[in-house]
């Protein structure tokens, strides 16, 4: 096995899978070896993310239809996962939606579901499905598995905006359940650690670069290095953290936004 392809024989899962930040991922991890489990509840998406992949990639894939926020969706994905492949090295919990823009206490109990059932929920639904065969893992060593979380610049303390009320809200819980796993997981080698994008060129934004700037301005954001995220900027990441050099990483959230957190109230 080349250094380059050191995800070789190792199987990533990918929630989300079927746009942005996920199809991102899915090339990258597949450009370094891994087979992949590619989920998301449409399965247009995943149906056009794995023919990327397979343009310039000679891996296998497995596409997983399932709702995240309902355990017995993931139960029965896990099913399909080890009837096809025998491990998970990789689990990256990417899977997200916003809520609109409504302050915390204006949003309604469907948004509040909505967004918690898969944000949250739905990470947690995935990672206590799949924990228990990662740990099993010892063919894999020194770490038996990694956990990938992302979160996002508004779960964060500068970040937290009452605009994007349960969106930072959820995203705050991923971050401290981040935390809490790398505690629970440390003592069977498992890392986990969570990523957080500032403004990227994504879904959630319509892949809209001027309504990107539009929600910057008309909140007094300002991005010291002036320029909107790319997906492959955040999978590249990913990838660090995924290899070797990452293996004594844990329980870190890193912040990915140009400097967009460290500016409030300064330029």
């Amino acid at each position: 096995m080349s250094e380059d392809k050191f995800l070789t024989k190792k199987v990533v899962l990918i929630t989300g899978a079927g746009s942005g930040f996920g199809r991102a991922f899915a090339i990258a991890f597949a450009n370094k070896g891994a087979n992949l489990v590619l989920n998301d509840i449409n399965m247009k998406g995943l149906e056009e993310t794995r023919d990327l992949v397979l343009k310039d990639n000679n891996v296998e894939i497995l596409l997983a239809q399932a709702d995240i926020s309902k355990l017995e969706d993931v139960e029965r994905m896990k099913k399909q996962v080890f009837e096809r492949f025998d491990n998970v090295f990789i689990l990256i919990n990417n899977a997200g939606i916003d809520g609109g823009a409504y302050k915390s206490l204006s949003a309604s109990e469907e948004t509040y579901d909505k967004v918690m059932g898969i944000n949250t929920k739905g990470t947690w639904n995935v990672t206590k499905t799949f924990f228990r065969k990662m740990k099993s893992q010892r063919q894999f060593k020194p770490i038996r598995a990694k956990i990938i979380n992302i979160a996002s610049c508004a779960g964060t303390a500068n970040g937290i905006n009452p605009m994007l009320g349960i969106y930072s809200a959820s995203k705050a819980t991923v971050i401290a359940f981040t935390k809490l796993w790398a505690l629970e997981l440390g003592p069977v080698d498992i890392t986990v650690n969570a990523l957080s994008p500032g403004v990227f060129l994504t879904p959630i934004y319509d892949n809209d670069p001027r309504k990107i700037r539009q929600f910057l301005e008309t909140r007094g954001v300002k991005i010291p290095i002036d320029k909107i995220g790319d997906s492959k900027w955040v999978a590249d990441l990913a990838l660090f953290l995924a290899s070797p050099t990452a293996d004594y990483i844990t329980g870190q959230n890193i912040i990915l936004d140009g400097g967009m957190t460290i500016s409030i109230n300064k330029l």
